[in-house]
């Protein structure tokens, strides 16, 4: 007699994530678009940003597809500031680490906002969109924090404890799931179950 699968099973996993506080970053772009290029041609995957709309003040994100040595231009033109980047799409998936050196700058001036070195994934605040998926979200290491729907800070996420696993269900109808550290660098795993 044959058992139906009790488990559910594991349908990818994110690997660990650098966070850092976003408020080191240099020369936010201020009302201009962001330009985002890498010292390797091998870079040629997929990257998001966070941050502001300058006008509007609202979180936002944008998936671009780098292009190596070739700058790509945000279709954002308004960032107000970028709280940070991760090379992979959105929904968890495309992550590569970077290659080479991957900066990114503002689109009038050039001046570099932060860079990604090889071997990064991300670095600053990182978000996902998992709608209706149950995830859970293992700290490993550093003071990490969560927000459901929006971007998370020091003081309005949710403070992980010392190796601590949360779980929880995404709604369908899709909330940004942002991850942050405070002044120390923090790492954590994200499981997506079936």
């Amino acid at each position: 007699m044959r058992f139906p699968n009790t488990f559910r099973q594991i349908e990818f996993i994110v690997p660990l994530f650098d966070t850092d506080a976003w408020s080191g970053f240099t020369n936010q772009p201020d009302g201009d678009a962001v330009e985002i290029l890498s010292d390797s041609a091998s870079d040629v995957g997929k990257c998001t940003i966070f941050g502001t709309n300058k006008t509007t003040g609202a979180f936002k994100y944008e998936t671009v597809t780098l292009t190596g040595a070739t700058a790509v231009t945000t279709t954002e033109t308004d960032w107000g500031n970028i709280y940070g980047m991760f090379l992979g799409d959105i929904y968890g998936k495309n992550i590569a680490a970077a290659v080479g050196t991957i900066t990114f700058r503002e689109a009038s001036g050039n001046q570099a906002i932060n860079t990604l070195t090889a071997g990064d994934i991300s670095d600053g605040l990182v978000a996902f969109d998992f709608k209706g998926k149950d995830i859970t979200i293992v700290q490993v290491s550093g003071n990490l924090y969560l927000k459901n729907n929006g971007a998370a800070t020091t003081a309005n996420g949710y403070p992980f404890s010392s190796g601590e696993k949360f779980s929880f269900m995404t709604p369908t109808a899709g909330s940004l799931i942002s991850l942050i550290a405070d002044t120390s660098a923090a790492t954590s795993k994200i499981i997506v179950w079936n």
